[in-house]
């Protein structure tokens, strides 16, 4: 599994939007930040010489109008392990999904299962949820 790169991601976002590294330190102080993020500072995080604080990663992602939830993963294998997520529709969801207690219990089993196991299950769902949506017919 390749190691998720924050500043190489965070590079991708910034170019993709055509903003330099100044422009990204301008639209931050346009957002209202009471903290200022620097252009320099941008450079070194996404050359990966320093890591960011979460407030300053916040302070970043909303500049580029990146939805953001850092979850901390905390295992004993790596304490110091963070996922983080950044599409609009994972954002929006997860907090609603993490309060389903049967979501939850199925994401522990999840953990323990070989990927061809999970692609099975995720291959039920799918076909569950199809079953289970309600079909809507022409009345012309």
């Amino acid at each position: 599994m390749e190691k998720f790169q924050l500043g190489t991601f965070l590079k991708e976002a910034r170019e993709h939007q055509k903003l330099s590294t100044r422009e990204l330190e301008d639209r931050a102080r346009e957002k209202g930040s009471d903290m200022l993020v620097t252009s320099s500072q941008v450079n070194k995080i996404e050359n990966g010489k320093t890591s960011p604080t979460f407030l300053t990663l916040q302070k970043i992602a909303s500049a580029l109008d990146l939805p953001l939830i850092i979850i901390l993963d905390g295992s004993k294998a790596d304490v110091n392990a963070v996922t983080i997520v950044s599409t609009s529709e994972v954002v929006e969801a997860l907090p609603q999904v993490l309060n389903r207690a049967n979501v939850v219990e199925l994401l522990m089993y999840c953990q323990q299962l070989t990927d061809e196991q999970v692609a099975a299950i995720l291959e039920v769902a799918r076909s569950i949820r199809s079953f289970t949506q309600p079909t809507y017919e022409d009345k012309s």
